[in-house]
């Protein structure tokens, strides 16, 4: 191919790599709200760590579903939004890092309202033509009660 249309492929490609992180970070804020256990499931690569805070992380789809369902058992109502992606795909168009605002607001048994602001950094891999995370990071920056 000619150096243009080399240039239009691989912005193309990139184009196609962001958007479907955008839509990773998307099905596993509908996955973790609606309790879509395999929703939620889809977005991780085998292997993946899922590092909820600085002491605590799951490694692998196992451990990854046994702690979105301990979450589900803790509280009764979930609502994430994520803004702000900064994605940027590596030169070998297989691997890409991820930055999202997130904004989260969960309901306890009790009826009492937690809310967060943090941010996911996602490191994601292309398999077999699929892109996924290969770890998510929550970085929580804020927390309150909310009266």
């Amino acid at each position: 191919m000619s150096e243009p249309t080399t240039d239009l492929v691989h912005r193309i490609e990139t184009l196609e790599a962001q958007a479907a992180i955008a839509r990773l970070s998307a099905d596993y804020c509908r996955g973790a709200d609606l309790r879509d256990l395999e929703l939620f499931l889809s977005v991780w690569a085998d292997g993946a760590v899922w590092q909820v805070s600085e002491e605590v992380e799951f490694e692998g789809l196992e451990e990854i579903a046994g702690a979105i369902e301990k979450q589900w058992e803790s509280t009764t109502r979930a609502f994430h939004w994520t803004s702000n992606p900064a994605i940027t795909v590596n030169p070998d168009g297989v691997s890409a890092r991820a930055l999202f605002d997130v904004h989260t607001q969960v309901q306890l048994p009790d009826e009492t309202w937690l809310e967060f602001a943090g941010t996911y950094v996602d490191d994601c891999i292309k398999v077999d033509g699929e892109w996924q995370f290969a770890r998510r990071t929550a970085q929580v920056h804020s927390q309150r009660v909310v009266l």
